[in-house]
């Protein structure tokens, strides 16, 4: 049977307790404004910032540069609210990225489909300075990090390509279709580090003229596409299978 009682915490303010099989659950809904403030803390808390670029912590910064975004708004001049977002067109891997977050924040993402897709999405303001202290993420804004370990700049050219990279089964490549040039040409010098020989065209001109001109970063040669499947590969399930099914078949290449 639960057990409710009340505490006295501060000056005049109460809280009252549901204990249930020896946990201690709030329930804030009584006490208004200073009811969300004592959730918002409770839940803020519970993040751990580590200094060290984890595993973890790349592979967020690499999705957020692929296909996400950090905002920080404003709201009457006196709050400002933290959000990070991510969308993903798979659940499987929109599952990981969320266990990403765990591990590395100890918090837990909502996972919403939307717009076509699975939106990753917190509210956390710990968490977002502490990856904005580590890259820009606006579309013409971002870069690969650099000098990084061999495994950490792996884990990243992974998590970055299974946002953006189309295997083409019926041109022989590996594409990366981007508005920002710059970012790209930061994955090619990292990915001639591994042996892999990438070119970029462009700039090509949007069909909408309000649009930023794009960029192609492809992978061409078999012997560049086999060495990124042997040593890099992807997350996402279905490219991970389209890419195995590219190197199988050599008539193709």
């Amino acid at each position: 049977m639960a057990e409710w009682l009340t505490r006295t915490v501060g000056k005049n303010l109460n809280i009252v307790f549901l204990l249930y099989q020896g946990m201690a659950h709030y329930d804030y809904s009584s006490l208004g404004k200073t009811g969300s403030r004592i959730r918002w803390d409770r839940i803020h808390s519970l993040v751990r910032i580590s200094p060290k670029i984890s595993k973890a912590k790349i592979a967020i910064n690499s999705y957020l540069c692929g296909d996400g975004y950090i905002a920080i708004r404003e709201e009457m001049g006196k709050h400002f609210h933290y959000e990070i977002s991510i969308s993903i067109d798979e659940l499987s891997l929109a599952k990981r990225v969320a266990n990403l977050f765990k591990k590395e924040y100890h918090i837990e993402p909502n996972i919403k489909f939307q717009g076509g897709c699975f939106r990753v999405r917190i509210k956390n303001k710990p968490a977002c300075l502490d990856l904005l202290s580590i890259g820009n993420y606006g579309h013409l804004r971002w870069q690969m990090p650099r000098k990084l370990p061999r495994e950490l700049s792996k884990e990243w050219i992974k998590c970055f390509f299974d946002c953006e990279a189309h295997v083409n089964f019926r041109n022989k490549q590996i594409q990366i279709k981007s508005v920002n040039g710059a970012g790209l040409r930061s994955i090619t010098k990292e990915l001639k580090v591994f042996g892999i020989d990438s070119k970029i065209y462009g700039p090509y001109k949007q069909a909408n003229i309000n649009h930023n001109p794009y960029f192609l970063l492809i992978l061409v040669t078999r012997e560049s596409i086999v060495r990124y499947y042997k040593l890099i590969g992807f997350y996402h399930k279905a490219k991970q299978v389209a890419l195995q099914n590219l190197v199988k078949n050599r008539q193709t290449l």
